[in-house]
């Protein structure tokens, strides 16, 4: 009983020391909830996106996999072998980069197939010959047995009846194993044609085997389709330029021909925040080597959004399902020393008055 009382006691007490208590007075140095500014509504945080070639061709990456019948490669990624200066002017129809063609190897199987293809329709064709001639030198054996029952039926008043009679259905007999034989012969020439046409479209189809391998082999070669000047494309996964020795995967962005010095920026917005974003807004562009802002006009908006990894050409970013839409801005001045292929940072740019524009 005398051990509940002191604890009873302890209790009364720690109430007591509540209640009398009164909360700190706030400090000057560390604000209240409310006294904290919220973060801009409109852009708590920066896009990212690169500058482009506003008049340029896109070249992009081949396949990755090489088909034939018969031959399946996939090889994921390819090397890019040899790209042409940042920059430098190149004509119409000259190389501005090249893969490694590691298919190669198909080679050597195509021209095997090649080989025994026209074997088999050599050999098929000295077979379907030597049958053919079998049998017109059996036609020629069966015309001297019928020739000869003929002559044998000539001689029927000098023989018995039944010997005659005999004759007769052997030159019958005879006759007929001709125009048998004629038959077959004329058969065996269809089949013989049919024979070396089948031959003919399976030594074509290891050709075009070549011509296909021939084609995949063009295409890991990216030729200029008009006159222009080069432009590296900006490598995601590397957060640089691209640069010769980079492995691609199919359909990636490598390098534009532009027309002319012209420069755009492309950035991407989520889709949750496309609302602050509209053609005719001004924006402000930075980049990662200088604070120094830049001013753009939204010229073009994408009509549907898509996922940011395929934006951004780069499987491998945390937040590549994230749905954005692409956005481009013309840029009112070229900036000095920038080129196309150069990560940006876009933000809305302040008003005319509010201060802080230029």
């Amino acid at each position: 009983m005398r051990n509940r009382g002191l604890l009873t006691l302890t209790l009364l007490g720690w109430l007591l020391c509540g209640a009398s208590s009164s909360p700190p007075p706030a400090s000057s140095s560390s604000p209240s909830a409310k006294d904290v500014a919220p973060p801009e509504a409109g852009n708590p945080d920066l896009f990212t996106g690169f500058l482009v070639a506003a008049n340029a061709t896109d070249l992009f990456s081949p396949m990755t996999s090489f088909r034939v019948r018969g031959w399946n490669s996939n090889w994921g990624t390819i090397k890019l072998l040899q790209l042409a200066p940042d920059g430098s002017e190149v004509k119409a129809g000259e190389v501005v980069a090249r893969f490694e063609f590691i298919g190669r190897d198909a080679q050597n199987w195509i021209n095997e197939r090649i080989q025994k293809a026209e074997a088999e329709a050599s050999q098929s064709r000295i077979s379907s010959a030597q049958r053919q001639e079998s049998l017109l030198m059996e036609k020629r054996r069966k015309e001297l047995e019928a020739r000869q029952a003929g002559l044998d039926v000539q001689r029927e008043k000098a023989i018995s009846r039944r010997q005659a009679e005999l004759f007769k259905i052997r030159r019958k007999i005879a006759d007929f194993e001709v125009e048998a034989v004629a038959a077959r012969i004329e058969g065996t020439r269809a089949s013989i044609a049919a024979e070396n046409a089948w031959q003919d479209l399976n030594v074509q189809s290891v050709h075009d085997d070549q011509k296909r391998y021939a084609f995949y082999e063009k295409n890991f070669a990216l030729l200029a389709p008009h006159d222009g000047v080069v432009r590296h494309a900006f490598n995601s996964n590397e957060r640089r330029k691209v640069q010769k020795g980079d492995a691609f995967q199919a359909g990636s962005r490598v390098v534009s021909l532009a027309k002319d010095g012209t420069l755009a920026a492309k950035f991407f917005v989520p889709e949750h925040r496309i609302a602050e974003i509209q053609v005719g807004a001004r924006i402000a562009v930075t980049t990662s080597a200088s604070a120094t802002e830049h001013r753009a006009t939204v010229k073009k908006i994408d009509f549907f959004p898509q996922e940011l990894a395929f934006l951004m050409e780069s499987p491998n970013l945390p937040n590549g399902q994230e749905k954005a839409f692409a956005v481009t801005a013309q840029l009112d001045e070229a900036p000095a020393g920038l080129t196309a292929g150069t990560e940006i940072k876009v933000k809305a740019a302040a008003p005319a008055g509010a201060g802080g524009g230029r």
